[in-house]
């Protein structure tokens, strides 16, 4: 081997080649040099998981009431419904009112959206931050509705007759918890769907 002088550079050999060669095809092997793909979520979602800092409430209850909205539009757009919201459930509240009508908890049907206050903490209902859509209507107006909470689909109940009642007569599940008491809530707290139902909407066909 030649002896290097100083400030000359050794070119490399082929051993040294071969093995960076062999180096960048076992990352290309292990998938390190190939782009990830990425699923495309549908915008609406992207939208829904913008959190306004000015007043918003805590961003857990706005992922948590947006992911019921969701589960409502997407089922009205099946249905052959076209609008377009923010995401949010107090945009598809205000979508209902205008675009469609309201009717009282006594007359919903099934296919009827409703809207709930979970937070249920003030004196004064503030409409609306959770939604569902009615499944079943009883002979005695007990709601079946199903929602989106938590990350699960649930299969609910509210009674609008008998907001305050967790069951009836034979057992059955009048008003279904849509929140967790807890011991800063205030005398004044709701914990069932009864309490919490503030509004009904049908969509006019």
């Amino acid at each position: 081997m030649a002896l290097q002088l100083p400030g000359e550079r050794r070119r490399p050999g082929l051993v040294e080649a071969l093995f960076a060669t062999a180096a960048v095809l076992g990352l290309c092997v292990l998938g390190c040099a190939t782009p990830t793909s990425t699923r495309r979520l549908p915008a609406s979602v992207f939208r829904a998981s913008r959190f306004d800092t000015h007043g918003a409430r805590h961003p857990s209850h706005r992922a948590r009431a947006d992911e019921s909205a969701a589960l409502v539009e997407r089922t009205l757009h099946q249905a052959g419904l076209r609008f377009g919201t923010d995401g949010s459930v107090r945009a598809l509240w205000g979508y209902m009112r205008t675009s469609h009508e309201m009717v009282a908890p006594a007359e919903a049907l099934p296919g009827d959206v409703l809207f709930f206050d979970t937070q249920g903490t003030g004196p004064v209902v503030d409409c609306a931050d959770h939604a569902g859509l009615v499944e079943s209507v009883d002979e005695d107006g007990r709601l079946g509705f199903v929602e989106a909470r938590d990350g699960r689909v649930r299969h609910s109940f509210v009674d609008p007759a008998r907001p305050a009642l967790r069951r009836g007569e034979h057992a059955q599940i009048l008003n279904s918890f849509l929140r967790p008491k807890r011991i800063t809530d205030p005398p004044e707290a709701r914990y069932f769907a009864g309490e919490m139902l503030c509004g009904v909407g049908r969509v006019r066909h």
